[in-house]
């Protein structure tokens, strides 16, 4: 397997996003950086007045993952299905409920992130082997 191959990336994904799917909900998301223009602009701007405690090492972790959530709120989570409360009452998509999402559930969290990092959920091949399975 040669660069391209290995690290090209469809920017078009990156942009419309990917369906995570957990079974009976999916996420769909776009990529977190490369074309995703709005998370790098919106990333800047949100972390900007906090820029010294980072430097320093003195932004607490509850401030952060706040910041984050509504950083991925604003730019990576572009919508769901099936997403539902702990009672099963459906959670209608919208900033703020995806913000408390993320915060009430960080596994989940963590796992968006994660995926939304990955290189290989956007390479171009990869999307295309996936779609032949």
């Amino acid at each position: 397997m040669n660069p391209y191959q290995m690290f090209k990336t469809d920017s078009k994904i990156e942009i419309d996003g990917l369906n995570l799917d957990y079974g009976d909900f999916k996420i769909r998301i776009a990529r977190a950086g490369g074309a995703n223009q709005s998370y790098i602009k919106m990333l800047g701007d949100r972390l900007k007045p906090y820029r010294r405690r980072l430097a320093n090492g003195t932004m607490d972790n509850a401030t952060s993952e706040r910041l984050l959530a509504e950083i991925y709120a604003g730019s990576v989570i572009l919508g769901w299905e099936g997403v539902t409360d702990a009672e099963g009452i459906p959670i209608e998509f919208t900033r703020d409920n995806c913000v408390k999402l993320l915060m009430d559930l960080p596994e989940l969290f963590r796992d968006i992130q994660e995926q939304a990092q990955k290189v290989a959920n956007f390479r171009a091949e990869e999307i295309e082997a996936d779609a032949q399975d």
